[in-house]
């Protein structure tokens, strides 16, 4: 009976969000995993709910001790359509937002309101770029809400994504286009990115499905990665487009790093209300999130004080809103306290990248399986951006895979080569950029 009356109330607040507007509302994934977690894993909730009070433990005693800390980072840009394939200036671009807006290098920290300076925080936070992975897929990334399924396949290679570095030493984050979220075949929402908080590992209920070690991370949709983007949004207030700053990507590592919306998530479908807390001493309540805009006059939550000697609006300029990109600018002293103590206790080991990976030589390649069957994985590297060619010929001279030319970015790329039509035998495969040719032998075996 209790399947019945979650999988009710999940419709009926769907059916609430998009009779609110005629377009697809956005919203943050973490509002989808928080209430998955809620309902299949409350002993989960309960652990994460202790790492997040740990967490401020450790960060007041830090911040006395103040000292700069760096995360390595692994992008993997798992792509279908060409548009999808970020390039490495874009990528670059990102890290350099992260860099600026977790240390207040931003030069937007001005437009904060003058009420609010005494609370911003520089949580000299470092990102450096350890690699860029690229995987070529014919693959489509949809999250199952009822399933509770966030997107495994995107983070494992035989399904068509791309494994995870050593998740305890860095911070991976996928890029990809998240399909629009459907229930029973009917669309009705656009999650732009998502990311998994720290939580206590060892009490998750045990042989549960709940996401493992390697899908530990963060995914954001290809459209709202880095501030010189090309690709572009629907607001779905008012059809009009959303401008991106890079500032998508600073959220979501909020919440890798134990941050929780600014209106206290009060849950996917309520209640939100000013009776709900992030945890954060210094963010004024709020009721609900920003509508993607920069409203400097709201005031969700009058008469709540507490921190604040009078009676504060809305702090829009928070990275862990929903306002407009253009509008935030900060996070709070006691955010940043939260998230140097995560980083000091339960993602210590972010703090000491030891690399899982064998650096490869120029241009070398691999296949796996090998012998395949319906699909095999042809991994190769580039020292730089460049065109691309691949062949696979059979023992009778005969080509069954041509690959074109195509551009594709400097680091690891991985592409999939559908087998499925090939008859059982051996085949040579061959890589092409510019002069060099590598060529490896394929078995397809039934």
């Amino acid at each position: 009976m209790k399947q019945l009356v979650t999988l009710f109330f999940l419709l009926s607040g769907w059916a609430s969000l998009c009779a609110q507007n005629t377009r697809l509302p956005i919203i943050c994934g973490q509002e989808v995993f928080s209430h998955i977690v809620q309902e299949k894993y409350p002993e989960r909730a309960e652990a994460i709910r202790a790492t997040f009070e740990e967490a401020k433990r450790l960060g007041r005693h830090e911040v006395r001790q103040r000292s700069p800390l760096t995360i390595q980072v692994v992008v993997h840009v798992v792509w279908n359509e060409t548009e999808e394939n970020l390039s490495d200036d874009i990528i670059e671009d990102q890290i350099r937002v992260l860099n600026e807006d977790y240390n207040r290098l931003n030069a937007d920290t001005a437009d904060l309101r003058e009420e609010f300076q005494y609370i911003a925080g520089n949580a000299d936070i470092h990102f450096e770029l350890a690699q860029i992975v690229r995987v070529q897929t014919q693959e489509l990334f949809e999250i199952d809400v009822l399933g509770g399924d966030l997107l495994s396949s995107l983070k494992s290679d035989a399904t068509g994504g791309s494994d995870a570095w050593d998740t305890e030493h860095y911070l991976n984050i996928w890029v990809c286009k998240i399909q629009p979220t459907t229930i029973f075949g009917l669309e009705v929402g656009q999650i732009l990115g998502f990311a998994f908080p720290p939580d206590g590992l060892s009490h998750w209920p045990e042989g549960s499905s709940a996401p493992t070690a390697g899908e530990d991370g963060v995914v954001i949709d290809f459209r709202a990665f880095s501030s010189i983007n090309p690709n572009t949004v629907e607001n779905p207030a008012d059809g009009s487009i959303l401008h991106f700053k890079g500032r998508t990507p600073v959220h979501e590592v909020g919440h890798y790093l134990g941050l929780r919306h600014i209106w206290g998530d009060g849950g996917l479908f309520g209640p939100n209300d000013c009776a709900q807390s992030d945890g954060v001493d210094d963010t004024p309540f709020a009721n609900a999130q920003s509508e993607f805009d920069c409203d400097k006059t709201k005031n969700s939550c009058e008469q709540v004080e507490l921190f604040f000697n009078e009676d504060p609006l809305d702090l829009v300029e928070n990275y862990m809103d929903y306002s407009s990109e253009e509008c935030m600018n900060m996070f709070t002293k006691g955010q940043v306290e939260i998230m140097r103590g995560v980083l000091m206790g339960p993602r210590a080991g972010l703090l000491n990248s030891v690399s899982t990976h064998q650096p490869v030589s120029v241009f070398q390649c691999s296949l796996a399986p090998n012998p395949a069957n319906d699909r095999a994985l042809l991994r190769f590297q580039l020292p730089e951006a460049g065109d691309v060619s691949i062949q696979v010929v059979g023992a009778d001279g005969r080509q069954v895979i041509n690959l074109p030319a195509q551009q594709y970015g400097s680091g690891l790329q991985q592409v999939s080569l559908d087998t499925r039509h090939l008859a059982t035998g051996m085949y040579l495969v061959q890589v092409q950029s510019g002069a060099t040719v590598e060529v490896k032998k394929l078995a397809v075996q039934r």
